[in-house]
């Protein structure tokens, strides 16, 4: 048994130092392009140079960190297009998720379902960037779970982190007003069981409001500096 409470131990630490670094990451402690020091991230985070290398290796995966072997490990810049590619899957999924779950709703699902985009229209009112995404994502993947769909909780868990960083730095763009008549007309479908008109409302917040908010993000980056 010691070596099963050892092995969980270091699993244990491993994912909080990945949770931490990604976290640091996406909130923009860590900006885009800083060089990364495996010793100095250990020493800050009290722990060794192990997990922390494989929370870096996991983070390359998710685009977050960017390496070269012998050269440099830095943060991963901002890529609006890979941004817009992860918010379009994102919507792709749930929308899936949509036209499975919803002939297996029951009335509590559906409560549930309402109540997390009373959640989203909530954070809206306040403008609250963080809140309104992790309603977003759990909504996404309630549907999931209804449809018993494991992998697609899993594609929209991996999706986050990048989702979140860009939020995070474009929170100033936001339309509030289109997302929450995005938000209510999701409400409405998903109140009256309705696949099709649920699916519409995603497609409309997927296909133009959250594109809209990347396509002012890109139109600010090339703008000329005063």
């Amino acid at each position: 048994m010691a070596g099963i409470d050892g092995a969980l131990e270091r699993r244990t630490m491993s994912e909080d130092v990945y949770r931490r670094i990604r976290d640091a990451i996406v909130n923009g402690e860590l900006r885009p392009g800083e060089t990364i020091r495996d010793h100095e991230l250990a020493e800050d985070l009290g722990t060794s140079r192990t997990p922390v290398r494989h929370a870096l290796a996991r983070l390359t995966e998710a685009g977050l960190v960017e390496m070269q072997r012998n050269r440099f490990t830095r943060v991963a810049p901002l890529k609006l297009d890979r941004i817009r590619d992860a918010v379009a899957l994102f919507g792709d999924i749930w929308i899936g998720s949509v036209r499975h779950a919803m002939p297996l709703i029951r009335p509590d699902d559906v409560t549930y379902l309402v109540e997390l985009t009373e959640d989203m229209s909530v954070a809206v009112r306040e403008h609250d960037v963080p809140a309104f995404g992790q309603a977003l994502r759990t909504i996404a993947m309630g549907f999931a779970r209804i449809e018993g769909n494991a992998t697609r909780v899993s594609v929209i868990e991996f999706l986050g982190p990048q989702i979140r960083r860009f939020t995070q730095h474009a929170r100033g763009l936001f339309d509030w007003e289109a997302s929450e008549e995005s938000t209510v007309a999701i409400r409405e479908a998903i109140r009256q069981r309705d696949a099709a008109s649920t699916r519409a409302a995603i497609v409309t917040l997927f296909d133009v409001v959250l594109p809209h908010i990347i396509d002012r993000a890109e139109g600010q980056a090339e703008a000329p500096q005063a």
